[in-house]
Parts: structure tokens; C-alpha cells; sequence
């Protein structure tokens, strides 16, 4: 099969660039590249170039009309093809979705760092589902028919959903206006992963972020995601699944720059910056 065509956003350094590799945000379900906005135009002013994929299916990317076929396998070759096109391997920051996608790819892949929010843990959906059955199965049933563009929520479902009670009705339209559905396919491959499908990952510098308003990924799968990296699990108070936009994402983007900074300054900060 050909290579797809992707959708990859890009924001350069508006100060001085740092030597540093480039940074590649991965979006999680639902939505596309474009949500790393803000958060890209806040780490591109302090001096990092900062890249958005669009995974295959999801925004201007080829795929929307065979969505349903793509699997993780797929998003995992999508971010190989793009990473591969850096001189050097990225920083990979991923939401959801695409935290556990980052976990695949990273069991045969290189990369310089990762930072992963909210992150489907190891062992997939299974622990945020049999959660949302017993604590909102409205909720599961409304995510389920959401995901499958059968359901169509408005800005106080999306809310409850995916954001913290403080996200402006403006921040929740915006997303709304880039949502859309997922692939079954990809979902059912998330579902549950057994222990022996999950590979040990390589040592690589790591931040695992999770949110106490997160109705999705509790603080245990944020924990369980931190071990398999063989890092600390932090949690964010007063913020939602949607960390990168909802309020108080500005502290999500001031965490991830002090991360960025604590790296090996010969490799990652500019003398002169």
C-alpha cells in the first residue's frame, strides 16, 4: 500500500532557536493535529520548532474514507515515515491515543525524549472502561457513539466529557468544529493489551502527565504508564482529558518546557539562546 499523504503542522521558533531536536506532538482520538495549537505556539517562543501530525484518517491526512480499517500498526508507521523525514529523532509529545501509540512505536523506533499526557496506559482501555460502567455508563455509551460519529454531544456533554468545568464554551466550540469520529479498528486494538503483548521500552528521558479532573485516564493508569518508562507519574490538579486546551493548559505547557530544560543542556540548549 502507498505511503499516505500527512497532515503535519508546523510552528518555528519565535525567539532565539535552541540546539535542540525538533519537538512532534501526537494527537489522541477524536480530534487531529490541530489541537496542539497553543501549546506549540507557546514552546515554538521558547525557542524549540515544534511539528503536529495528523495521524492517517484524522484531518487533512489521507485515510477518512477507509478510517474504520486503521489500526495502531498504521499510526505507528505514520509517525516512523514522519520522524524519519528529522535529522535527527524528535521529542515526542503525545495526548491519549497517541501517548499509547508513542509506546508502540517507541519498542522499535529512536527518539530523543518523550512526554506523554493523559496516555491510554499499557494494558490499553479496558480499567477506563469497566470504570465508566459502573460509574457513568451514560458517559461510556455516549464516548462509544461519539467515537463512531453516531453521536453528535453538545458543548455541556463535551465538557463533562473530555474537559474540566472551567473550559470557556469558546475553547470547547473550537474543538468540537475539528472533532471527529475514530477508528473502530483502533479502539478494539487498545481494548485490552495482555501483559506478554507489552514489550519492555528502551531507556529514553520521560515525563508522564496525567489531570485529577480527567473523567478517562485515572491517576492509576497514569501510574502504570510512568512504570513502564521507568518514570514518576504526576498529576495535574483541575484540568481535564483535553490537557493541551483546556484551562490551565498554560501549566501543562510550563511543565513540559521545565522538562524540556532540565535535558542535557549541551544538547538541547543553545549557549547563546
Amino acid at each position: 500500500m502507498a505511503t499516505p499523504r500527512l497532515e503535519l503542522l508546523h510552528e518555528a521558533p519565535t525567539t532565539a532557536a535552541r540546539n535542540a531536536p525538533p519537538l512532534l506532538f501526537v494527537h489522541g482520538g477524536f480530534c487531529n493535529a490541530h489541537c496542539w495549537r497553543p501549546m506549540m505556539k507557546k514552546l515554538a517562543g521558547a525557542g524549540f520548532a515544534c511539528y503536529a501530525l495528523s495521524l492517517e484518517g484524522h484531518g487533512g491526512s489521507d485515510g477518512r474514507a477507509y478510517l474504520p480499517m486503521i489500526g495502531i500498526a498504521d499510526y505507528v508507521n505514520n509517525l516512523a515515515a514522519v520522524g524519519a523525514d528529522f535529522a535527527s529523532p524528535p521529542v515526542l509529545i503525545g495526548h491519549s491515543m497517541g501517548g499509547f501509540v508513542i509506546q508502540q512505536y517507541l519498542a522499535r523506533h529512536p527518539a530523543a525524549a518523550v512526554a506523554l499526557l493523559a496516555s491510554v496506559p499499557p494494558s490499553g482501555l479496558a480499567a477506563s472502561s469497566w470504570r465508566l460502567t459502573t460509574r457513568s455508563p451514560a458517559m461510556l455509551m455516549r464516548l462509544n457513539l461519539y467515537q463512531q460519529g453516531q453521536y453528535q454531544p453538545d458543548l455541556a456533554e463535551l465538557r463533562e466529557m473530555l474537559f474540566s468545568p472551567a473550559a470557556s464554551d469558546r475553547t470547547i466550540a473550537e474543538f468540537a468544529r475539528h472533532a471527529q469520529p475514530e477508528s473502530q479498528r483502533a479502539v478494539l486494538e487498545m481494548a485490552f493489551v495482555p501483559p506478554l503483548l507489552q514489550p519492555r521500552l528502551p531507556d529514553v528521558p520521560a515525563l508522564v502527565l496525567g489531570a485529577t479532573g480527567d473523567a478517562l485516564i485515572s491517576a492509576d493508569d497514569v501510574a502504570a504508564t510512568a512504570r513502564r518508562l521507568r518514570s514518576p507519574a504526576e498529576m495535574l490538579p483541575g484540568i481535564g482529558h483535553m490537557m493541551m486546551l483546556d484551562a490551565g493548559w498554560e501549566r501543562v505547557a510550563a511543565r513540559l518546557l521545565s522538562w524540556l530544560d532540565t535535558l542535557h543542556p549541551a544538547k538541547y540548549v543553545d549557549a547563546a539562546a
